[in-house]
Formats: structure tokens, sequence, C-alpha cells
């Protein structure tokens, strides 16, 4: 059985203290990595762990759309003992067909869900470029840049923005031993997508050919993967955790 051993490397998780971000959070303190937590909330993630695991984790809040205090945690993380592994978790989700987008539905989508990783990536990059070492990095996205998702057309626009970055970043930093690749999540059970009534999400489910949504906890295993020496020679991959949604639809 392959194990995943993080001993001895220091991870920060943007947007850690809830959904895919908390589930990652653990996954990756379980695999023994010290785990900083960053989200805009002033107290860390409440997880379901043991109390070895649930040491390995602490928090710093950051307001992720702060370019200059982005720029100052990361530099506290990385003094404080370097930076093997960043997993941007963040993000925001509103419904809106086009003609329904105002201005401000537009921006706040993609201030955090595209400027918010454009400030945590950079500064991680800087951080694991000056050190030398290589790093990890992994991006939550999701399957709706891949595929419309029908009236969500701002996040849509944004999450379609991350996948070809990851392409990009994996190019301009392969050679540093610097992995950037993301995950994209197809429809899964979080707080973020509690917008959707019970009907609905059975509706959903029905056309996802495993017939269910996904828990935060598999789209962490991917994330974890993604983190891990497993990942070594995997560069700008959009990977779908999606349970079948982009492979097609089921009869």
């Amino acid at each position: 059985m392959i194990h995943i051993d993080l001993r001895g490397k220091r991870a920060a998780v943007v947007g850690g203290t809830s959904g895919i971000g908390r589930a990652t959070a653990v996954r990756l303190a379980e695999a023994g990595a010290e785990v900083v937590t960053l989200s805009r909330r002033a107290a860390a993630p409440e997880v379901q762990a043991s109390p070895e695991v649930c040491a390995r984790i602490s928090h710093k809040q950051l307001d992720i759309v702060d370019s200059s205090q982005t720029a100052e945690v990361f530099a506290e993380i990385a003094a404080g003992g370097g930076l093997d592994i960043t997993v941007h978790s963040a993000g925001v989700l509103a419904p809106g067909q086009m003609h329904d987008t105002d201005d401000e539905l537009w921006h706040w989508h993609m201030r955090t869900n595209v400027d918010g990783v454009f400030y945590a990536v950079r500064e991680s990059l800087r951080h694991m470029s000056s050190a030398g070492t290589g790093g990890k990095i992994v991006i939550i996205g999701s399957v709706s840049g891949q595929v419309g998702n029908a009236g969500f057309a701002a996040y849509c626009a944004s999450k379609g923005l991350l996948i070809n970055l990851t392409r990009q970043l994996a190019l301009d930093y392969a050679s540093d031993g610097i992995n950037v690749n993301s995950v994209l999540p197809g429809f899964t059970d979080t707080e973020m997508t509690d917008i959707y009534s019970p009907d609905v999400k059975s509706l959903l489910a029905d056309t996802i050919p495993a017939k269910k949504w996904a828990r935060a906890e598999q789209i962490a295993d991917a994330a974890l993967f993604l983190s891990s020496p497993l990942a070594d020679y995997i560069h700008g991959v959009n990977l779908p955790v999606d349970g079948g949604y982009v492979a097609g639809r089921p009869a």
C-alpha cells in the first residue's frame, strides 16, 4: 500500500476554514504536514480529527483580495519555517445569467476567484523560487470552468480563467521543481452549495454518471495526491473530480 508522507513539509491552505479547504487541511495534516489555514475568519477551523492532527493545524486571518496583506502573511509563513505546499480553495458562487449580472456581482467573482488566487499563488511562487527547493501548488477550480453551468455566467468565467492559468504557471515554473496543478470539483456538498435546494440537488445528481454529489473529503484526496511526491512529474493538469460529469451525460 502506498503511503503519503508529508512530515517535514509546511503547507498553506487558502480558504482552509470551510468546505473543501478545511477537508484538505485535515488531509495534509493527517499525512504529517504542518498546515496553516488562511481565511477572513478570525478563528481556526473546527475539524473532526485526532488531537495529534489538530495540533498540526494553525490559522492566520487573511483577506484574500488584499494584495499587501497577502504578501505580509505569506512572508510570515515562509519566515516561520518555509513553504512547501500551497492549496488555494477560497472562492465564491452566486447565480446570474449575463443580462442579470451587474458590475458588482461580476467584480465580486473576479476579485475573489481570480485576483485572490493571483495574489496568493504569486507570493507562494516568489518564496518557493527564492528557496530553490521546489514546491507544490494546487488550485481548486471547478468543472464549471471546463463546461458551462447554466445561470452562473460570472462564476464560470472566473473558473475558466484558472484552467489556463494553471497550464501557464506549469510551463513557467516546472524547471524550478515547482508543480502547479488544479483540481476541478464537480457538484460537491459544502456550505457554498447550500444555495441549491434539496430538490435541485437531486435533479442535478441525475446528470452525474455516478448519480451522487461528491463529499469535500473526496476532493481533498485529489489535492493531497497533487501535493505529494507521487505527483512529482505532473505539471499543468486540471483534474476533474466529478463523478464522470465532464465525460458525458448518462442516457
